[in-house]
């Protein structure tokens, strides 16, 4: 009886030791050109994958160029890297060196991405098209790690059921609800969760940028007397965010970490959004000789 309980004991922690030798498998090292493909790249990959970006989102909301990205744009190329653009034009725009030989290991996921450039941070934040971008990168990814597919397939289904759920969740508690809409990228956001979406005549924001700011400041005193909230972002014009910060009947989409799940940020945007519109200033204390 003692030889079969050690007998027993030998095999299981054989079957242990080996189950933990085959969870330590490589993960593959990823660099991409944006924060939007660090987001999906990160989500579809999951425990597989490390992202580092070129470029990331400052505590403004910016784009500037990430360390990662001065370090590989000034070395040389390497045969091993792996690099994802969504395409030749965000490769460019991101630092990299597009001649012959160069980058061996970059793959775009469009070519080029159908949206203009101008567009393209506002188009990536729309729940309707980030499902067809995590696809690409699926496609990719299963390039590089071919034996992983189906993880890949999981993780892209879990995404876009997620994504879809936190939709549904914004639109529970916003929709029909007006906004004044003054971001540079969350118009989409608004769009989905079905708010009624209120901007400004372009011709005031064009006077805003030049000093002629009269235009706009009736506008949103207006649409602050009807009770209206108004919505910036990162994207907004840098003069106006800071004429907008900290003032009431403001909120502000905020930018995701290029690591966050993108689905759970978004969902709490929607309802900090929510509770913002919802939140009602406590009325104020009387006085003990004003009481009856």
């Amino acid at each position: 009886m003692k030889r079969l309980r050690r007998a027993v004991s030998l095999l299981l922690i054989l079957l242990l030791s080996s189950g933990a030798a085959g969870a330590e498998t490589e993960k593959l090292d990823v660099t991409v050109t944006q924060p939007w493909l660090a987001l999906i790249v990160s989500f579809i990959g999951g425990a597989n994958v490390t992202v580092a970006s070129l470029q990331d989102w400052n505590s403004e909301g910016d784009l500037v160029r990430a360390g990662r990205g001065r370090k590989l744009t000034a070395a040389p190329p390497q045969e091993d890297a792996r690099i994802m653009a969504l395409d030749p034009e965000d490769a460019r725009r991101a630092g990299l060196k597009m001649g012959v030989g160069e980058q061996k290991g970059l793959r775009f996921l469009y070519d080029p991405f159908p949206i203009r450039a101008d567009n393209i941070d506002a188009s990536l934040s729309d729940p309707s098209v980030l499902p067809f971008v995590a696809q690409r990168a699926l496609t990719v990814l299963s390039g590089w790690d071919p034996a992983n597919y189906p993880y890949y397939q999981r993780r892209l289904a879990e995404f876009q059921a997620r994504l879809s759920s936190s939709v549904l969740a914004g639109r529970q508690v916003l929709r029909d609800v007006p906004v004044c809409d003054l971001s540079g990228a969350s118009g989409a956001l608004l769009q989905a969760a079905g708010c009624k979406i209120r901007r400004p005549d372009p011709q005031h924001l064009t006077a805003w940028g030049k000093g002629g700011t009269a235009g706009l400041r009736e506008y949103l005193e207006a649409r602050r007397a009807e009770g209206v909230m108004v919505v910036m972002d990162g994207g907004t014009p840098k003069a106006l965010r800071r004429h907008l910060s900290g003032r009431p009947g403001v909120f502000r989409f905020e930018r995701p970490r290029p690591d966050q799940d993108y689905p759970a940020f978004l969902h709490d945007q929607y309802i900090s959004l929510w509770q913002t519109l919802t939140a009602k200033p406590l009325p104020p204390k009387e006085s003990p000789g004003k009481r009856r």
